[in-house]
């Protein structure tokens, strides 16, 4: 006689917060379907006290449209400002290229980071004049220290250090460590010196910032330099 399998009743889900969760995650036009229950379901919320769903996801709405507009304006004032640099160091580098030495080329230089409110240091390994000059020894500890194979260093730095880089006049008549600097080297490989940038601001020059602009402008100063020295020595 052959024995009869029970039939096994499936037992039903019990409903619970995780499975109802689940659910609206499995089938997320759960609500497209039943346009009906968005206005009947409510959420308390810490602002407004007892909401519908509907009001929540319209709160919602509001709030990503306000952070998208700040982000755009913000993008907007950048794209603004990188413009005004854009055209500012390429009309620098377009005299720079009109010039005939390096006195020329030093004071287009130092006059356009006056009128952007910095100052200018060009430093030249055994330059004849001291405004220029930097000890040769003082430049190779600060490549290895700040620089390292890098294309510019961006930050602060404290009086000793750029004492002994920047050791003629401006900030460094100062015992205070604020103010951000931009060193470029001109060179990479074996550099003849370096181009730097002050701000008496500390948060002027930071790590993150973009510095293609300097870059261009710093590489068109060392190409001129190389030419002006191959002129002199032939």
């Amino acid at each position: 006689m052959n024995e009869v399998t029970p039939i096994i009743e499936p037992q039903p889900t019990q409903l619970t917060e995780d499975v109802v969760a689940q659910f609206l995650m499995d089938h997320p036009d759960f609500f497209q379907q039943h346009p009906e229950l968005l206005g009947r379901i409510k959420v308390d919320t810490p602002e407004r006290g007892v909401v519908s769903l509907v009001e929540v996801q319209v709160s919602k709405l509001r709030n990503r449209i306000g952070d998208l507009e700040e982000e755009i304006t913000q993008l907007m004032s950048l794209a603004a400002k990188n413009d005004r640099l854009f055209h500012d160091f390429a009309d620098v580098q377009k005299q720079l290229l009109m010039c005939e030495s390096f006195d020329q080329a030093a004071k287009i230089i130092e006059q356009k980071a006056v009128v952007l409110n910095l100052t200018a240091y060009i430093k030249i390994i055994d330059h004849a004049h001291p405004k220029y000059n930097v000890d040769k020894t003082a430049l190779d500890n600060f490549m290895k220290k700040f620089l390292n194979g890098r294309s510019a260093y961006l930050g602060r730095l404290r009086q000793t250090e750029r004492d002994s880089l920047l050791a003629y006049g401006g900030l460094n008549a100062s015992n205070s460590e604020l103010g951000s600097f931009a060193v470029l080297p001109l060179g990479q490989s074996t550099p003849m010196g370096i181009m730097a940038f002050a701000s008496r601001d500390g948060g002027h020059f930071q790590p993150n910032m973009d510095t293609l602009f300097l870059e261009q402008l710093v590489s068109v100063f060392h190409y001129l330099l190389t030419q002006w020295s191959k002129a002199h020595n032939e």
